[in-house]
């Protein structure tokens, strides 16, 4: 049984502990590497004859496999972009056809590649149209940030999300408030000159994090002294960037200063158990407010929250990336189903600068059907998957004349399946990624796209398996995000 979210596996071990006592192993990545080399070990002696876990559950040493699950199966979570790299569901479709076995891919916002395969034929579709327990989903109220902000509002916070979240406490109810951004501020910048505060190792501006008064890296981690004072003008007129979960808890508190809040992020959660003692807390307290990113967005089940809030839905509609739409759909319902699971009570505010986006159109009734039939003929029209594959060879070095050498190597190969295939390739090209540099290494990509073939796939492997000194080498079939 695997799960997106190592947050996830609390609750969902305590469901499966009262069903199967004493006969459930769990294995993620936040295991010590005693606690996961005993939990692996039960497994191989046929102790526990249920593995629950994230991703790398996928390859646990089950002899004889009766059934895989993968819950929430769209979530990108599923896919490793550090070594060992792999698709889980790949793994698991293996898996599942080496042992005979079902394989379930369990969703209420599927993939749209899954969903294609299930009206194709290709996977049998089962639908839940209504919850378990007959209630309604949550009305979602659209507010336009616009208008508040010509109305004078300059808070974070609509007038209508905080009369309802005020509403929510004064009945004694607890709330969620889901914002994919964390820290206090995306960035710190000068007035004056512009300047920005970069990371030394990375080609990316830092994240202030008010709590700990540092700029941070949320690619390699480095650390370094919060601003005071421009360092290139000497100025202190200093801009801070959008905000994150950092500075929504602040904010909460001074409105709600008697009521508990708590922050779940990938700050507040890595101690050993933070996610399941940050949940603890919470579904022990009402009313009280719960301030996350995307892991709290699908998944939990806490019966007395009536009230969500999504502070900024438009975080990742405008990402350069054809699957945008798609994530953004998913995440607002996702956030959405939390309110309202075990009464009728349940409202959702959610906040944005684009409320006619037909994204959020298909979201507030919960419309799963249309979103897809508008989405699906897109990609199409436009040929993007599943009607072509994306491919991508990406370079990296900490010599950036090194990795502009191998890139041109391999895009010389490119060049020559280019001719081999024609125009079963539509687009072909070369250049430096999004982010420039991480951790030091200098990035380049060959991006490409070609109708669905398994043998032009195979020749991109190919001329990708290139053994070069001090150079890295990854290739990614329709990756999460092209950073």
């Amino acid at each position: 049984m695997l799960v997106p979210e190592i947050s996830l596996t609390p609750q969902m071990m305590d469901r499966f502990n009262s069903r199967f006592p004493n006969d459930v192993a769990v294995l993620h990545s936040g295991l010590s590497e005693g606690e996961r080399f005993d939990e692996w070990e039960r497994i191989f002696n046929g102790q526990a004859h249920v593995v629950l876990g994230a991703r790398s559950a996928v390859f646990a040493p089950i002899e004889n496999l009766g059934v895989i699950i993968i819950d929430e199966e769209h979530d990108s979570s599923y896919v490793s972009e550090s070594n060992p790299r792999f698709i889980t569901h790949d793994v698991a479709i293996f898996r599942a056809r080496f042992n005979s076995c079902p394989l379930i891919l369990g969703s209420a916002t599927p993939s749209i590649d899954s969903f294609y395969k299930a009206e194709k034929g290709e996977y049998k579709l089962v639908k839940l149209p209504e919850r378990i327990n007959g209630l309604e989903m949550p009305k979602i109220e659209i507010i336009d940030m616009l208008n508040e902000v010509m109305d004078g509002n300059t808070s974070p916070f609509s007038r209508k999300l905080l009369s309802k979240l005020d509403d929510c406490i004064k009945r004694g109810k607890q709330a969620i408030l889901f914002i994919n951004r964390r820290g206090f501020a995306s960035f710190v910048m000068c007035r004056e000159c512009g300047y920005r505060a970069k990371c030394d190792d990375c080609e990316v501006s830092l994240v202030y994090h008010k709590e700990d008064n540092e700029l941070k890296c949320h690619f390699c981690g480095k650390r370094y002294r919060a601003l005071t004072n421009c360092p290139n003008c000497n100025s202190t007129n200093i801009k801070y960037g959008a905000l994150g979960t950092e500075r929504v808890v602040n904010e909460l508190k001074n409105i709600f200063p008697n009521v508990p809040i708590y922050r779940m992020d990938n700050d507040t959660t890595r101690r050993k158990d933070g996610h399941k003692k940050i949940l603890e807390e919470f579904s022990t307290h009402s009313p009280s407010i719960l301030v996350g990113t995307q892991m709290i967005a699908k998944g939990h089940d806490y019966p007395n929250v009536s009230f969500v809030g999504i502070l900024d839905a438009d975080v990742s509609l405008y990402n350069s990336d054809y699957k945008s739409n798609e994530r953004t759909f998913q995440l607002v319902t996702q956030v959405a189903g939390r309110a309202g699971r075990k009464t009728n009570d349940g409202y959702v505010v959610l906040q944005t600068y684009a409320p006619k986006h037909y994204v959020y159109r298909f979201a507030m009734n919960y419309d799963y059907n249309g979103f897809y039939e508008k989405e699906i003929n897109l990609r199409q029209t436009t040929g993007f998957p599943p009607f072509s594959t994306i491919l991508r060879i990406l370079v990296t070095s900490i010599s950036d004349n090194k990795a502009i050498e191998v890139t041109k190597k391999i895009f010389d190969k490119a060049n020559e399946l280019k001719i081999k295939y024609g125009k079963s390739i539509i687009f072909l090209q070369a250049m430096p990624s999004p982010v420039k540099r991480i951790q030091t290494k200098y990035r380049y990509q060959i991006l490409t796209r070609f109708v669905p073939d398994d043998k032009i796939t195979s020749d991109f492997y190919n001329i990708a398996d290139v053994i070069e000194k001090d150079v890295s080498i990854f290739v990614e079939v329709n990756p999460n995000n092209l950073r």
